[in-house]
Order: structure tokens, then C-alpha cells, then sequence
């Protein structure tokens, strides 16, 4: 079983604290993603999850075995680098086989082990090469192929397409993705990159300064973040925050010269915070143009003045401002162009899922 349990985690380097007691479980065959700024701590329990660094405090299970002191050889995990640590004078085959003839595997499970990888990874007509002879990607399908021969209870990828263009990080995204729908082994994988995070994860562990600071499905941190930090971390484009005047459980938003009372779901929660101005979250799609036939109680429309616009393709981010503060709005193609060209544009503002934060804390309402 693959599962992991954390329970009340620390670590500390002299009086440095770098993890601040972490809970965590993670279930057998479940794409766990640790996400966070640089400094998070993200790293850090990737390496105490792989032993690498030892724990100041608490536990760590993989299944139903207690490896908090279990040395990094005997957890039964395979590790993927950002760096990829290939051996450089051996040629792909031997690097996938090396570690399984370390461990004294028969030599016709090597072989049959070598094969099923290369397939799976469609890396067969590399196995010759040797590291300096590939591309970053195909370096990156070797160090996974190395990891996979040994068949662990616990994948763990540190960062390991932060070292590749654009291009093929989307396309390696989308085989790692397809690869664990295969095995089914449990992964956790560390990263920077809240699209990765998005994308690939069934949970996400959002991390700052070595707390997590969310726990949840790629849903429930995109729509239902746990406090500012998390709203404005996950998303691309971020997430609109302006701060607005409470108005009668309603809330105060200036656009130019117009001024509108925005209808928001949660109004009591407003009244009873006491707070004469609360910090309204709205995700760029929820500000668009008018669409027909939408009716909610929760939609205004208003003038926007653009300042200046970002076609993206499929759609145009506009950015402008409200109560004094830039936001964006996503637009179609042609209303973007519009919008340039006419320095301003008629847009629908729907608050339905608009989200509250405390002004001062960053804290939900």
C-alpha cells in the first residue's frame, strides 16, 4: 500500500523552523502536489518524505509502516530529479537497469523490466544513447524510466519539467498525467507551477512559510480558497482583489465616474464581520461582456475604462479599474479589440461566486 499519513511534522535547521507542523494524508494511488512560493518548504518535505532529511518531530507512515527513522534505501520509494542525475557515461538502458542489478534482480526480470519501461515510455530506440545524446525531454522520460523499473509504493518528482521549454513541459504534463492513470501508484510531486498544480493533481497542499495552507481538489482551492493567500497564488491570470466600501451587506465598487452597489451571496456573513470594508475576490472569467439571457441576482453591468489589453488567443484580458484598483476582465476576441480601440467596454460583472477576504488578515469571511 502506498498511502502516507504525515502527522504533526517539523523541521528545523538550528532556530530556523522550515516546517511548522504538518498533517497530511494521502491515500494509496492518489497525485498529491505540494505547491508554493520558493521558500515554502515544499522541498523540505519532499526530502523528509524521502528520507533524506532527517525529522526534527513527528511521524511519518507509507502504508501501515512507521518510516520516520527508516533509512532512505528501505522506504520503498523511487525519486525523479529536477536535475534528472543520470549517469552520464552509461547509455540509457544501463541507467534504467542500474539500480535493479543493485539490487540483485534476476538478470531475466531485468530484461523484461527494461523492455516493458522503454515501451511504456516509447524511449526503445534510445536505449543505445547516452545522456549527452538526448533532448530534455527524453532525458526526463530516462530518469522516470529509471524510477518506474523498480515498481515502488511511492513515486516522489521534484520539480522535474521546470528545466524545459514551454512546449514540451505541456506535453511531458499530459504523459506523466496519462502514465499514473496506468499505474496507479501513488505520486507526490513538488512544483512552482500552479498550472502543473492544476492539471495534474487529485489533491493539492498549498504551502507559505512551512504551513499548508490548504488542503484540497484542484476544485475546491480554485473556488473555495481557504484565505488571500491561496486565491491570488492559484489561478492564471490571478484573481481580481479590490478593496470596497460595505454598503447595507452589499458592497460599494467605483468604475470612471459610475458608482454601483454589487449584490454579494453572502451578506450576512458581512454584517455580522462588523467590517466597514472587506476585500471582494472575483476571478477574471466572472468579468466579461454582457452575455444574452443571463439572469441572476447577482449580475451588474457597467462601463469599464481599458487601459490597456493582452490578447491571449482564445480570449482578451482587459485591465482597467475599480475603487482605484487595476483589475482584468476576460474578454472575447473581438470585443477585446473593441475595447483598445474604444478605451472603454460594456461589461457584465457576476458576483455569484465572488469570494471575501478580512482587509487586514487576508483571512476568509
Amino acid at each position: 500500500m502506498g498511502a502516507i499519513t504525515i502527522q504533526e511534522l517539523t523541521k528545523s535547521y538550528g532556530e530556523t523552523n522550515v516546517l511548522k507542523g504538518i498533517d497530511l494524508a494521502i491515500d494509496d494511488g492518489e497525485f498529491l502536489i505540494l505547491v508554493g512560493p520558493s521558500g515554502c518548504g515544499k522541498s523540505t518535505l519532499m526530502n523528509c518524505i524521502a528520507g533524506l532529511e532527517d525529522i526534527t518531530s513527528g511521524e511519518l507512515f507509507i502504508g501501515d509502516d512507521n518510516v520516520t527513522s527508516v533509512n532512505p534505501k528501505d522506504r520503498d520509494i523511487a525519486m525523479v530529479f529536477q536535475s534528472y542525475a543520470l549517469y552520464p557515461t552509461m547509455t540509457v538502458e544501463r541507467n534504467i537497469r542500474f539500480g535493479l542489478e543493485m539490487r540483485k534482480y534476476p538478470k531475466d526480470e531485468i530484461e523484461s523490466t527494461v523492455k516493458d519501461v522503454a515501451k511504456l515510455l516509447q524511449i526503445e530506440h534510445l536505449l543505445d544513447r547516452k545522456p549527452s545524446q538526448l533532448s530534455g525531454g527524453q532525458r526526463q522520460r530516462v530518469a522516470m524510466g529509471r524510477a518506474l523499473a523498480r515498481s515502488p509504493r511511492v513515486f516522489l518528482f521534484d520539480e522535474p519539467l521546470s528545466n524545459l521549454d514551454a512546449k514540451l513541459r505541456v506535453e511531458m504534463r499530459t504523459e506523466i498525467k496519462k502514465l499514473h492513470k496506468r499505474l496507479g501508484t501513488t505520486i507526490v510531486y513538488v512544483t512552482h507551477d500552479q498550472v502543473e498544480a492544476m492539471t495534474l493533481a487529485d489533491r493539492i497542499a498549498v504551502m507559505k512559510d512551512g504551513i499548508v495552507q490548504q488542503f484540497g481538489t484542484p476544485y475546491e482551492i480554485y473556488n473555495d480558497p481557504a484565505n488571500r493567500f491561496v486565491a491570488d497564488f492559484m489561478g492564471s491570470p490571478a484573481m481580481n482583489f479590490v478593496e470596497c466600501i460595505v454598503f447595507e451587506g452589499n458592497l460599494i465598487v467605483e468604475s470612471g465616474n459610475q458608482r454601483h452597489e454589487v449584490v454579494i451571496p453572502n451578506t450576512q456573513a458581512v454584517i455580522d464581520s462588523g467590517l466597514e470594508t472587506v476585500i471582494l475576490g472575483l476571478r477574471p472569467e466572472m468579468i466579461t461582456e454582457p452575455k444574452p439571457h443571463a439572469e441572476s441576482g447577482y449580475i451588474t453591468q457597467m462601463q469599464l475604462g481599458v487601459q490597456v489589453t493582452e490578447p491571449t488567443g482564445p480570449d482578451t484580458l482587459a485591465f482597467g479599474e475599480w475603487n482605484g484598483q487595476e483589475i482584468q476582465a476576460r474578454l472575447s476576441p473581438e470585443v477585446g479589440a473593441q475595447a483598445e480601440i474604444d478605451g472603454e467596454v460594456q461589461i457584465q460583472v457576476d458576483t455569484g461566486k465572488a469570494v471575501l477576504f478580512h482587509p487586514q488578515t487576508g483571512a476568509r469571511i
